[in-house]
């Protein structure tokens, strides 16, 4: 089965294929362009590059959220475009849940942190004592401060929430055997990442309809908190 997957819930943006569980091919950029310029593009890029049409893809993963707005409904309205056209299925994956994939093995609880703006941070603890990450506490939208009373024992947090929580130096400093920054080149989402844990969706069944695919915001869109303001 060849899954072709993509990240849009950030300012980087990655995109992999993977076959029988495998990774064949991944793109990951970190540049000012923004994901509708490049999305298809890299895709095409991709694709010729291994010499694969998007015909031969069996299926479709993304991250569902959180993250950017503007970022995640690009990467879905593609997902459902090519998957609508093709008849295949749709699988989405948490954002904080892929970025925890980065630390496998980890012998310390892992926090994978998003700058969710309004002086919050989207939070998820997670365990990773094997290949894939334990949910510990369920994906938030929260304080600073607050997530880091939450914290009872040596942590890694990575992402580019460190930026605020970092902003924190004397609660940091008090805490400096439970508070531990993964380095910055750690902080980037990979959709190989995002397509080993919906490889396993996959299999389990658990993926959706282009039509029933959708995303896991945490919290409503400033154009959806105006509108209930009016």
């Amino acid at each position: 089965m060849k899954i072709l997957v993509i990240d849009t819930a950030t300012a980087s943006g990655s995109i992999a294929l993977l076959e029988d569980g495998q990774p064949i091919a991944e793109l990951t950029t970190c540049i000012q362009k923004t994901h509708a310029e490049r999305l298809l593009l890299s895709i095409k890029t991709l694709l010729q590059g291994i010499g694969t049409r998007i015909e031969d893809i069996d299926g479709f993963a993304l991250t569902a959220g959180p993250g950017s707005f503007t970022g995640l409904r690009i990467g879905l309205a593609t997902i459902k475009g090519l998957a609508w056209s093709l008849n295949k299925e749709v699988a989405g994956v948490s954002t904080l849940e892929a970025l925890a994939m980065n630390l496998p093995y980890s012998d310390k609880q892992i926090c994978p942190l998003l700058d969710a703006r309004k002086k919050e941070v989207y939070a998820g603890i997670y365990r990773c004592d094997g290949n894939r990450p334990e949910r510990i506490m369920d994906d938030i939208a929260i304080k600073p401060d607050a997530l880091l009373e939450k914290i009872k024992e040596p942590t890694i947090f990575l992402g580019d929430g460190v930026k605020i929580i970092s902003e924190l130096k004397s609660e940091i400093g008090n805490r400096k055997s439970e508070i531990i920054f993964a380095p910055s080149h750690l902080w980037t989402i990979k959709a190989s990442n995002i397509g080993l844990l919906a490889w396993k969706r996959f299999q389990n069944g658990d993926s959706h309809s282009p039509q029933t695919a959708g995303l896991n915001y945490l919290r409503p869109s400033e154009a959806e908190l105006k509108l209930k303001q009016g």
